[in-house]
């Protein structure tokens, strides 16, 4: 992704009200405590507390033992069997977390609990509507869940059905009408339905509900920048940042409102800022290193995403803009095809990385592997302007020319003042083109 895509993706996620598609996006998380409430003491709540503790530590060995013994002992028991999912969750073991959670739903049908981590984890994996079926049957099997009215909610968010979250909200809020995440949700809700009023009061509510939490005060800041209320929005931020010095999104939001009122200076402070008060900046260097380098600013953007790298080496967007700025400017260019490769390794399935590796192997003289490379950008995403420019560029240094001509024109009728629109048409000049 380059500077400019991203500055302007970030902006148009900050214009939007925040939303919590899902209530948790943990990996598995709904195995606590407090899930042995309805349990009857005994020897099998023995073992399933030392299996919980056992996962605190990330001791898998030890709460695998204790989950066995606790399904040995009560072989009805859901929640032994939801913690071996667990640990499977825990370990990448995608099946095995399938294979636990069946076997939890058999051996309690009418545990609620059982079809609400069900419904969680195929809401995770993209089957809304099984999972939509499977959150409705745990509120049906225990009403008074707050988790899993609000997980419902979350999933009819991200399902386009507003309506239908909002109700189930305002369930919630029969259940516990203290809990500010619960107002954060319908405020959302409402947002989606275009009741900006209704949506800021409960906005307002859940802020005095929480005023401590920084992300009551985040979500309305996002609300108030959806509504164009800058100053607001900002002054929303500054209280998160009060509540929380070290909390990392509230200064990118920061620097990201400056952006979209085009106070760039302020911006990179907010980024600064970031990187001076939070325990884990790597963003905040790579929001600045993007600012940087739309500024171009190049030896400091070159060393504001190497410090994104070192505070975060599975940052593949500032490897791959690394490759990119280099190849543009041709230096470095076989760290260029290191920072390509690497960014390509990391996110194999972001296809059009592949088009910084092919302009690195034209900046490098390798034409054949640059056209591979770009085609295959274009295949993953043919209505990339930039993508045809560089082909056709590379189509031109290697003498094909009818070639160039029609990835140029493609280029350009995809869009006409794509940020190389104008070498583009001076290119088409050269070759002759009609």
């Amino acid at each position: 992704m380059r500077n400019r895509h991203a500055i302007a993706l970030a902006l148009a996620v900050l214009l939007m009200p925040a939303m919590p598609v899902l209530a948790s996006v943990e990996p598995l998380v709904v195995l606590d405590p407090t899930a042995l409430g309805n349990a009857k003491p005994s020897l099998a709540q023995e073992h399933l507390s030392r299996g919980m503790d056992a996962l605190k530590r990330e001791d898998h060995a030890t709460a695998e033992a204790a989950f066995r013994k606790a399904m040995s002992v009560d072989p009805k028991s859901a929640l032994a069997f939801i913690g071996m999912a667990e640990i499977a969750g825990r370990q990448g073991k995608r099946a095995d977390v399938d294979n636990w959670l069946q076997k939890a739903l058999a051996a309690d049908p009418g545990s609620a609990l059982a079809q609400r981590t069900w419904g969680h984890q195929l809401a995770q994996r993209g089957k809304l509507p099984e999972a939509l079926a499977a959150y409705k049957k745990a509120v049906g099997l225990d009403d008074r869940d707050l988790d899993g009215r609000m997980e419902l909610a979350g999933l009819l968010l991200a399902m386009k059905n507003p309506k239908a979250a909002e109700a189930e909200y305002r369930a919630a809020a029969g259940i516990n009408a203290a809990e500010a995440r619960v107002q954060i949700g319908l405020a959302h809700a409402l947002a989606a339905q275009g009741q900006s009023e209704g949506a800021l009061a409960a906005f307002d509510q859940a802020a005095k509900l929480a005023p401590a939490d920084p992300r009551t005060w985040l979500y309305r800041s996002r609300f108030l920048a959806s509504q164009l209320k800058f100053d607001d929005a900002q002054a929303a931020l500054a209280k998160a940042i009060a509540a929380a010095p070290d909390y990392l999104p509230a200064y990118l939001d920061q620097g990201d409102l400056y952006l979209a009122t085009n106070q760039n200076d302020k911006a990179m402070a907010a980024y600064r800022a970031a990187i001076k008060a939070t325990k884990q900046p790597a963003l905040a260097h790579f929001r600045l290193a993007l600012l940087l380098e739309a500024k171009e600013q190049w030896p400091e953007a070159r060393q504001a995403y190497l410090d994104a790298i070192a505070a975060d080496p599975t940052l593949y967007g500032a490897y791959n803009n690394l490759a990119f700025m280099a190849a543009t400017q041709k230096t470095d260019l076989d760290k260029a095809l290191g920072w390509a490769q690497k960014a390509i390794e990391l996110a194999p399935k972001a296809i059009t990385l592949h088009d910084t590796l092919g302009w690195v192997h034209h900046a490098r003289g390798e034409q054949e592997p640059a056209v591979k490379a770009i085609q295959k950008a274009i295949a993953d995403n043919p209505k990339q302007a930039s993508f045809h420019y560089h082909l056709g560029v590379v189509y031109a240094d290697m003498g094909r020319k009818a070639d160039a001509i029609t990835s140029l024109k493609k280029a350009l009728a995809l869009d006409a003042n794509f940020r190389q629109a104008a070498d583009a048409k001076s290119r088409l000049q050269q070759l002759g083109a009609k």
